[in-house]
């Protein structure tokens, strides 16, 4: 079964006519008969009841059809992908993303994407996940780095990765020796935390709810160096993603007995079209498969 003739077939049966088919791929009716008669015969399958005088689908053809729009619209999409990966002369990618994993997850990334397209420039912002799908869905951002959980129908998406969440203590506090924490133990600590809109501020919100405590937050601040630098300081603990844990020197990042995770992925809406930097960094991204920070 070759993709011209599930082209045809795909045609005929959205436009429901022999003759608007061929009309629409500017071929002979003739030609159109012919291939549908030989994927039939290929197939060992009737997909079209001719007795009618308006043709209908057997049940068959109806499956067949299903199948034929998302292999074609698969076979689009390869197309544009290989397009845009092949045309990235020049141009600027450009997302938000939070702070962690600007810093710890994507520089790797960026320099390998950036050996093959030295060309393209990137433009990068940072804030939490809650507030990059808000700005996607207002259309002030292209693309951004959001809570897999958080995403809906509005937008499509490339999933990163799942990571996981640990405590982040100083290497010389308590509990830097244990190797999993409860998240009593963690209530029971005095905390250095992001401001709102970040998905570990809202988790520790959640541990102190679930525990009856009330957090002692010693600071707020949306800067990533301050957060690590005052924990690794021992001015209080606070939550991160073990990628940035096990990069910094002078902290210890230990897990949960019950282990937290976050479902990260890069999204964009449906509504608006990446330009061919953004589509073939998600092309690169897609091609070397989630990576595990």
């Amino acid at each position: 079964m070759d993709k011209r003739k599930l082209e045809i077939f795909y045609h005929v049966a959205r436009l429901g006519s022999f003759s608007q088919a061929a009309e629409h791929l500017h071929i002979a009716q003739s030609a159109v008969s012919v291939a549908i008669r030989k994927l039939e015969d290929e197939l060992g399958l009737l997909l079209i009841d001719r007795r009618e005088r308006q043709i209908q689908l057997t049940v068959e053809g109806k499956r067949l059809s299903k199948h034929a729009t998302t292999i074609l619209r698969q076979f689009q999409e390869a197309q544009q992908d290989m397009a845009a990966m092949g045309n990235l002369s020049s141009g600027l990618v450009s997302f938000s993303t939070t702070a962690m994993m600007g810093s710890y997850y994507f520089p790797p990334l960026i320099r390998q994407f950036r050996q093959q397209y030295p060309d393209i420039d990137f433009h990068i912002t940072t804030e939490g996940t809650e507030r990059v799908l808000e700005r996607i869905n207002n259309g002030d951002i292209d693309m951004g780095v959001v809570n897999s959980q958080r995403l809906t129908e509005d937008q499509e998406a490339l999933k990163l990765c799942d990571a996981p969440v640990v405590v982040c203590v100083a290497q010389d506090h308590p509990l830097a020796k244990q190797t999993a924490i409860s998240g009593a133990t963690y209530c029971q600590q005095r905390l250095i935390l992001y401001q709102q809109n970040y998905y570990l501020r809202q988790l520790s919100m959640q541990l102190h709810a679930a525990h009856n405590q009330m957090p002692d937050i010693a600071v707020e601040t949306d800067l990533l160096g301050m957060i690590i630098q005052l924990v690794r300081e021992g001015e209080g603990v606070t939550l991160a993603l073990k990628v940035a844990a096990d990069a910094e020197a002078g902290v210890v990042g230990i897990p949960f007995e019950d282990p937290e995770s976050l479902s990260l992925s890069l999204a964009w809406s449906k509504k608006r079209q990446l330009s061919v930097a953004n589509l073939g960094f998600v092309s690169f991204l897609r091609g070397i498969g989630a990576t595990q920070p």
